[in-house]
């Protein structure tokens, strides 16, 4: 899964569910800005940073990158 793919669930399953962008970071403990930079493909985030995610949207999310064997 490509960080662009990543970030585009990440998008959808937090307009899923009705959060804003700010509301979510500030849930995680991120800046806006990186929230942005993730859901747009912009910024590789760190393991935490998209466990913290994943975890407040209650999803599973798929980060290894299976491009490469």
């Amino acid at each position: 899964m490509t960080q662009a793919e990543i970030g585009k669930r990440i998008a959808e399953e937090r307009k899923a569910q009705g959060i804003s962008i700010r509301e979510l970071a500030r849930r995680c403990d991120i800046s806006t800005t990186t929230l942005q930079g993730v859901e747009k493909g912009w910024y590789e985030g760190r393991l935490a940073t998209y466990l913290k995610i994943a975890e407040n949207l209650k999803m599973n999310l798929q980060i290894t990158n299976t491009e490469h064997p």
